[in-house]
């Protein structure tokens, strides 16, 4: 279960987010829709301890987020969150492995990257470039990373941002499913509502804040 209370974010004295109090629970899955720009990033940056709010208590099952000190949250983040953000973070000139293989040097992983890979369809891009993947390909390998350590917790940022209609159905049903086999917490933010059937439950992001205004 994840609990915000009281949870509020300030940059140079303005208020960013102020979320009202608010519960995931466990095995369920959420999508959260907003427009660019409105605080969507900085709340999953808080849920996973990237992001230090300015007042509130963030709860991570039995993990106060807000008060753990560095080396508690690096282990708290390889232990419970799987953040897929909207840049992904791989490595262009590495291969698919190779951009794996790197998890390895935070902790114990759970399955292998072959493993992995063949989860998300994959497992004939082993030594391929990310740079010479598709789009959809590299959301993929991005999927295949997070699963790596399966996560209590899944943080999607615009999964399909950068995708087709088609793609973006594939994205989304392939989290989905993940989701489900792994029964973790899946939250994902989106502008795009027409993703909203593949959720148990839906959310407008301006319905969870108690204030927001521009940084």
């Amino acid at each position: 279960m994840i609990s915000l209370e009281g949870v509020r974010k300030v940059y140079n004295r303005e208020t960013h987010i102020s979320i009202r109090d608010f519960v995931f629970e466990d095995g369920t899955s959420y999508c959260i829709l907003g427009p660019s720009g409105s605080g969507k990033s900085t709340l999953l940056n808080i849920i996973a301890g990237i992001t230090k709010p300015t007042e509130g208590e963030v709860c991570v099952g039995e993990n106060r987020v807000s008060s753990l000190l560095e080396k508690e949250l690096d282990r708290f983040r390889f232990e419970y969150i799987g953040y897929i953000p909207q840049d992904l973070k791989l490595l262009d000139e590495f291969t698919v492995v190779d951009n794996l293989s790197m998890v390895e040097l935070g902790g114990e992983i759970t399955k292998k990257p072959e493993e992995a890979l063949k989860w998300v369809g994959l497992g004939h891009k082993l030594r391929a470039k990310i740079k010479r993947l598709s789009g959809g390909e590299k959301q993929r390998v991005a999927i295949a990373r997070v699963l790596l350590k399966s996560p209590k917790v899944m943080l999607c940022d615009e999964p399909t941002g950068s995708l087709n209609t088609a793609k973006g159905i594939e994205i989304m049903e392939l989290l989905v499913k993940i989701h489900k086999e792994e029964n973790n917490i899946l939250i994902v933010v989106t502008h795009d509502d027409r993703m909203c059937k593949y959720f148990d439950k839906v959310i407008k992001f301006e319905d969870m804040l108690g204030g927001i205004r521009d940084a």
